[in-house]
């Protein structure tokens, strides 16, 4: 019975739980490859470089609903649908599904290793944003 009953808080507090993350940007780098390539070979030897960019930028990634929603100085940008892989430990890819585009976010949740890379994969380019300056707000 007692199994039961934890199985049952666990659920219950599962189902009511809000799982979003909410990722605060202040400061990110694209990074380009002129081929399809793999997120890290662009990290190890990019095509090209940009100024590292320091625009406020906020995305609202909610578990739950499977959504992202974009927010640029405020202003509501987009919302659209995702799909996630949990790979464990905290790392998660965020799939942006839009319109056949192959686009999203790799974030590691963990305390001691958080990161966040944007991602972007065409049929002749490779791009990525790191995150340089950020904060995960993570459920509680």
């Amino acid at each position: 019975m007692r199994p039961l009953f934890l199985s049952s808080i666990f659920l219950f507090s599962f189902l009511t739980f809000s799982q979003k993350l909410i990722i605060h940007v202040f400061e990110r780098r694209e990074m380009m490859s002129f081929s399809k390539t793999s997120i890290d070979s662009v990290l190890n030897k990019p095509d090209l470089s940009y100024d590292i960019d320091s625009n406020y930028v906020k995305y609202i990634i909610d578990l739950n609903n499977e959504t992202s929603t974009y927010i640029i100085k405020g202003v509501k940008v987009s919302e659209l649908p995702i799909r996630v892989v949990n790979f464990g430990n905290g790392l998660l890819k965020i799939n942006i599904v839009e319109g056949g585009f192959d686009y999203g976010l790799v974030i590691n949740t963990n305390y001691d290793n958080e990161r966040v890379t944007w991602f972007w994969f065409d049929d002749f380019t490779t791009t990525i944003k790191v995150f340089n300056n950020f904060i995960i707000e993570k459920p509680s």
